[in-house]
C-alpha cells in the first residue's frame, strides 16, 4: 500500500515541528568501527545512538530531580 502525497506532506510537517537531527563529526575509521559494533549488537547505528541519548536523558532528569 502506497502512502498518499497528502499523508507524506502531513508527516513532513509533523517531523519539522517535533523532530531534530543530532549529529557529530568523527573520523571515518571510528565511524566504521562503530557501525561494526552496532551490527555485532544486532542494531543499527541510529538505534544504538538513540538508545544512548534516551539513557543519558533519563539519568540527567533523575539527577536533576534529586538536586
Amino acid at each position: 500500500m502506497t502512502v498518499s502525497e497528502a499523508h507524506k506532506k502531513g508527516n513532513r510537517k509533523w517531523d519539522k515541528e517535533n523532530m531534530i537531527t543530532l549529529g557529530c563529526k568523527i573520523k571515518r575509521l571510528d565511524a566504521e568501527i562503530f557501525k561494526e559494533y552496532a551490527k555485532s549488537q544486532g542494531k543499527n547505528t541510529n538505534g544504538l545512538l538513540k538508545e544512548y541519548v534516551f539513557k543519558c536523558n533519563e539519568e540527567f532528569i533523575k539527577n536533576k530531580a534529586n538536586e
